[in-house]
């Protein structure tokens, strides 16, 4: 059977998202997105003029996939633990948008949260006034836990199923947010 040799731009793109979400990062080549389209390499490099242009689109594309993934309210949840199910549900069901969104945010994590993770942080009363410096010692915190917890789920841990993960997740939050809210700010 012949190889086609029409592909849309969109098809392309689609693919590679795909691709990427089945092996990781490292899988994005034009062999892989012509492969798995059965397809030659020309295509990918006509419709996208380079790799670099597709990987930049694959970016946008997963970083907004995760970002509408977390930002999901699991049932009966405040903000901030919902924001760590969520984490560890991209663990379990995306295992390689979840390493990539561990990636990015090591790069991140020193800074100040991002706003909505500002808003969620506040909403929790014992952080509603205390300053933006304690709030990223907070996100710190419970990033690296949540972090942690997720890796475990990813690579299979059989003591961690969501309902455990809540129990963790609320526990260690608890403590972090008590800790943290009762330090002197800054």
């Amino acid at each position: 059977m012949a190889r086609p040799t029409r592909v849309a731009a969109e098809d392309i793109e689609q693919a590679a998202v795909n691709l990427v979400r089945a092996n990781g990062l490292s899988a994005l080549t034009a062999r892989g997105v012509a492969d798995a389209l059965g397809v030659s390499t020309q295509p990918v490099y006509s419709s996208w003029g380079s790799m670099d242009a597709l990987r930049e689109r694959v970016d946008e594309r997963v970083r907004a996939f995760i970002q509408t993934y977390l930002a999901q309210p699991e049932p009966g949840a405040p903000p901030m633990l919902s924001l760590g199910l969520r984490t560890v549900r991209l663990a379990k069901e995306e295992p390689h948008l979840f390493d990539l969104a561990a990636a990015w945010m090591r790069h991140q994590i020193a800074g100040p949260p991002p706003p909505p993770i500002i808003a969620a942080l506040r909403a929790d009363p014992r952080l509603a006034t205390v300053s933006i410096e304690r709030l990223t010692q907070v996100n710190a915190l419970m990033w690296i836990f949540t972090q942690g917890l997720a890796a475990m789920v990813r690579d299979g841990s059989p003591v961690t199923t969501l309902d455990i993960a809540r129990i963790h997740l609320s526990t260690a939050g608890d403590a972090i947010i008590a800790h943290v809210a009762s330090l002197p700010d800054p």
